[in-house]
């Protein structure tokens, strides 16, 4: 078992060091909360929509501040 957690966290720690890695997260996670926001906002929830849109917002900025 503990052989297993080491090497997560070698794996963790590769991918923590990956430009490309960061890129993927932030434009995923951009996009899940884009249509977070979109069901939030359908199912008239708008302070579940304007946090999504704030996440999303925070999620292509993460993308762009790797991709440079």
């Amino acid at each position: 078992m503990e052989i297993i957690i080491v090497i997560t966290l070698i794996v963790a720690a590769y991918l923590a060091f990956q430009r490309w890695f960061w890129i993927l997260v932030g434009w995923l996670g951009g996009i899940a909360s884009v249509f977070a926001m979109l069901a939030s906002i359908i199912s008239f929830q708008i302070l579940g929509a304007m946090g999504f849109m704030i996440l999303a917002g925070i999620c292509f900025f993460v993308a762009s501040i790797a991709a440079e």
